[in-house]
């Protein structure tokens, strides 16, 4: 969560997560019923808090404490410069400081709806949600008309998973003030969480408009967007976000999934490579390169781009798994059943690996590993007609004939219309002296696939 005077929520990752940040509430005008007003304060006081506010807007947080602690030894019974400092000592993560600013704050000016206000902000960054709620709800009991308290009320909320009343508090900070990006953008991603996107995309469109500069509020459209089925506004989103922030890598990373879910691995693998220019330490980044680049044929620069995630991520069992399909690609099964083995290492039992494995074993001649492989893999996919296929072949390269006749009738029952099953099921019985039984096979094996001719 930002300590800084930043009124953002944002969402943190592709799997739906979402962060809330309570608003910076400013200091509003309200009754006191004890302190000094304005008028009493010695001038150098409040100009002295004048200057700290401008700081502190700017996030130059030493300066603004320090100034703000100049204006209190002028005049120690300042409620505005305690309240300050409370929120400047907040932003730089001194929560105790800040607390006992408040309290002071709050002494002298126990009806100042925005002091209760900042408060709430000081224990939401301290997680202490409970109380955060009960000093917006003073704020509002105090002042009605506070969007900003709303705001804050609803981020604690949200962050306590009461969501309806999170939504219900952001909707009633927007009917207040229309244009409080802030509220709007927390509105969006309540209704995130209640998976509705389509609707949360146009109020983080609208906060967008407001403040257009604002990365997470684009950010939040975006995946909006994106959640929503709006795969090209979403891409023309993270480009716009990208074309604001050209350092962040995270936009092109965004844009090579979009691009990667909708199959245009070119420009998926063009987005990936931008996005690792900037951050080469992305094992998540490099792998989807690397299946961009594998759905091109590019099977040389998939591998470097596996190991590239191996090599921040040894034991990533999809880089693995990758890595073997793209040796199997080229034909170096020795390879492959190597980086197979070592994804089975950290996923014993599965399925796909295992066929990978098999496979490769199979296409190396090594049929009694491939044998013990598919024995293996036909526990896991009985139903599997492939799976019984390649066990046949692999009895058959063994000699044992009668176990491959019966694995390869198996695959034929589950698909019938297998011809090379069927083909291969005539050869195991010619090797059992069934003359009749392989001629009918080699038959239907025609039939289904003219290629298939009887051997002569």
């Amino acid at each position: 969560m930002q300590r800084a005077g930043t009124n953002l929520l944002r969402i943190l990752h592709i799997l739906s997560l979402f962060a809330i940040v309570a608003p910076f509430p400013i200091t509003m005008p309200t009754s006191r019923a004890d302190g000094p007003s304005d008028a009493e304060v010695p001038h150098d006081a409040v100009k002295l808090n004048h200057s700290g506010l401008e700081h502190l807007k700017k996030k130059q947080y030493d300066e603004a404490i320090r100034l703000f602690r100049e204006a209190l030894k002028i005049q120690p019974e300042f409620p505005d410069a305690l309240d300050n400092l409370g929120k400047a000592l907040d932003a730089s993560g001194k929560d105790d400081e800040a607390m006992a600013d408040f309290d002071k704050a709050l002494k002298l000016a126990p009806e100042n709806a925005a002091i209760h206000s900042d408060r709430g902000l000081a224990l939401f960054h301290e997680k202490k949600f409970d109380e955060s709620i009960a000093a917006y709800q003073k704020a509002i009991e105090i002042h009605k008309d506070f969007p900003e308290a709303y705001n804050g009320l609803g981020a604690a909320l949200l962050e306590q998973g009461k969501t309806d009343e999170a939504i219900t508090t952001f909707r009633k900070a927007i009917e207040l003030n229309p244009k409080n990006a802030d509220a709007l953008n927390n509105l969006g991603s309540a209704l995130m969480k209640q998976n509705k996107a389509a609707e949360a995309a146009t109020y983080f469109r609208k906060a967008h408009s407001l403040q257009p500069n604002l990365p997470d509020v684009l950010e939040n459209y975006a995946q909006a967007l994106d959640q929503s089925g709006q795969t090209n506004e979403a891409i023309a989103a993270y480009h716009k976000l990208a074309s604001k922030h050209p350092n962040e890598p995270g936009p092109w990373a965004h844009m090579g999934h979009l691009y990667y879910a909708s199959k245009r691995y070119h420009q998926a693998a063009e987005a990936y490579q931008k996005s690792l220019t900037l951050d080469k330490n992305q094992p998540d980044v490099a792998l989807f390169l690397g299946l961009s680049q594998a759905e091109q044929g590019k099977t040389a620069e998939a591998i470097q781009s596996f190991e590239q995630c191996l090599s921040l991520r040894p034991n990533d069992f999809h880089a693995l798994y990758s890595l073997g399909n793209a040796y199997y690609a080229q034909k170096d099964y020795a390879k492959a059943a190597d980086n197979y083995q070592k994804a089975l290492a950290q996923k014993p039992d599965d399925p796909d690996t295992l066929v990978g494995l098999g496979a490769s074993q199979l296409a190396a001649n090594k049929s009694e590993e491939a044998l013990a492989t598919y024995q293996k893999l036909v526990k896991l996919r009985p139903d599997d007609a492939s799976v019984r296929f390649n066990l046949g072949t692999a009895q058959f390269n063994k000699g044992l004939y009668q176990d491959a006749a019966a694995s390869y009738r198996e695959a034929v029952r589950l698909k019938p219309d297998l011809a090379h099953a069927h083909y291969n099921l005539g050869m195991s019985l010619l090797r059992l002296n069934d003359a009749k039984g392989a001629r009918a096979e080699f038959t239907e094996a025609h039939k289904l696939d003219p290629s298939l001719n009887p051997p002569k």
